[in-house]
């Protein structure tokens, strides 16, 4: 005979109710099926559970000892239930959520006070790496990746769109001459992100007045998988970068950097969350998604969709 631990709640609560219409009642289920339900657990334990008169009923020896040991069981269960209900009504509990280090110090840092402030049942553990995580395997509710996404069986929303463009420092201008068009790149220092390397060598993608992407090759002195590495080497001077020109815009501002090439813009920076796909967002995954939206003022959501390669040109 197969186990069946509803018998043994419902054998539980037949002795709080004290009868079997009672337990009928409280259950609301038939009283034949509350006495059924008894007599199959009776025959699974191989033992009288208990004595059925017409007065009242009254443990046996065997159903004490069986009622004392799983009298907690129904109030761990509802307990067990009342947490599932709070966790899915509303923001609370750790979320692990993985993002490239930058993006971590630069952006979500000054958010984190208000966030905290806003949800303060929510824990957070934040990796800052840029290694591809099993999310599944680490226990990962979210991952923030900027930039082309590899094909794999996550699930991206896209959350924001960035332009980006070629910067240096006025003091390497001076130095080594400004650029006219992309090809002089070739003549100059270039700091690339490790994620530029193509087949053919590194490559920045560039297009001018609307018109389609062409990949224009570069010889760079410094190749980073962290776009904060290439940001201080900008600064001081050692070449020019392809960078969002959202984190270029303090230093624009200060004059510390300067566009480059004007009016050839760069390929957009996507930010997207990645989540497994089997897995429901759960309230705090929903709430971290949507406060960043909020504060960092990003595009409206398009969605849950495949993460899928870019399609670049050459």
């Amino acid at each position: 005979m197969a186990r069946d631990v509803n018998d043994t709640l419902v054998f539980v609560r037949v002795v709080q109710e004290g009868s079997f219409t009672a337990a009928a009642h409280a259950l609301q289920m038939p009283k034949t099926t509350v006495s059924r339900r008894v007599l199959e657990l009776e025959k699974y334990v191989g033992a009288q559970l208990l004595r059925r008169t017409t007065r009242k009923l009254s443990l046996t020896e065997a159903g004490a000892i069986y009622f004392e040991q799983c009298r907690g069981i129904g109030a761990t269960l509802e307990a067990a239930e009342g947490a599932v209900h709070k966790l899915r009504d509303g923001p609370r509990g750790w979320l692990r959520v993985t993002m490239p280090y930058s993006f971590g110090v630069d952006w979500f840092a000054p958010l984190l006070p208000g966030f905290r402030a806003r949800y303060p049942e929510v824990r957070l553990e934040i990796l800052a790496s840029h290694a591809t995580l099993d999310l599944v395997q680490d226990e990962i509710d979210l991952a923030l990746r900027l930039g082309e996404l590899p094909d794999s069986s996550l699930v991206a929303r896209r959350l924001a769109s960035f332009p980006s463009g070629a910067f240096a420092s006025p003091a390497y201008l001076k130095r080594a001459g400004v650029p006219a068009v992309p090809e002089d790149l070739r003549n100059h220092h270039t700091l690339a992100l490790h994620q530029a390397r193509r087949d053919v060598g590194y490559v920045w993608p560039l297009r001018k007045d609307g018109g389609k992407p062409r990949g224009y090759l570069i010889d760079p002195v410094l190749v980073a998988s962290d776009p904060a590495l290439l940001h201080a080497a900008l600064r001081g001077g050692e070449g020019i970068s392809l960078a969002m020109e959202l984190s270029m815009a303090a230093d624009l501002k200060a004059r510390r950097l300067v566009r480059v090439l004007p009016q050839w813009i760069g390929p957009p920076q996507e930010l997207n969350a990645l989540s497994p796909r089997e897995r429901m967002p759960s309230p705090k995954v929903q709430a971290f998604i949507g406060y960043l939206k909020e504060q960092l003022r990003f595009e409206a959501d398009t969605g849950p969709v495949p993460a899928q390669a870019g399609n670049w040109r050459r």
